[in-house]
């Protein structure tokens, strides 16, 4: 059985240990950038999604629980701006020991109906090039690549 609890911005570092397995995972399914993902540090993160708040955006973020153990199992975080009517899925990550149940489309599911509920029309994501079990995931309710940026790689 799994439950679903809200985190709000102060208690944002319940996600920290499966925010750092999302970046390993990034790291692992990026055929070119498996070294760039080793930079990302979970406090710059933060300072991102503070930003966005202080800008006028507020946050979303549901932990989906294993009741059972008590573990949590995966998280979403959405962030939304409803005077621009703008919202987007910053991060979605589900253990792998609990993939293929259902319970990631189910996380994305519940930032989607946060984003409905508060009228936000315009909804963007971005995904890891190389994840393509996300890209399916997220093709599957309608979101599709509209542009690819590309880095340069050290020579």
């Amino acid at each position: 059985m799994f439950e679903i609890e809200k985190v709000g911005m102060g208690e944002i570092d319940r996600i920290r240990p499966l925010w750092q397995k999302l970046i390993e995972a990034n790291a692992d399914n990026s055929p070119y950038f498996k070294e760039y993902y080793g930079t990302f540090d979970f406090e710059i993160r933060k300072g991102f999604l503070r930003e966005k708040l202080a800008s006028g955006a507020e946050l979303y973020t549901a932990v989906l629980v294993d009741a059972d153990t008590q573990t949590d199992a995966g998280f979403v975080t959405a962030t939304y701006n409803r005077e621009e009517s703008s919202g987007e899925i910053e991060m979605l990550y589900l253990r792998e020991e609990y993939r293929g149940q259902g319970m990631g489309r189910k996380l994305f599911q519940l930032a989607l109906s946060c984003l409905d509920v508060n009228g936000i029309r315009d909804r963007k994501l971005c995904v890891t090039y190389g994840n393509d079990a996300a890209l399916r995931l997220y093709q599957s309710f309608g979101f599709y690549p509209f542009t690819i940026d590309c880095l340069q790689k050290d020579q």
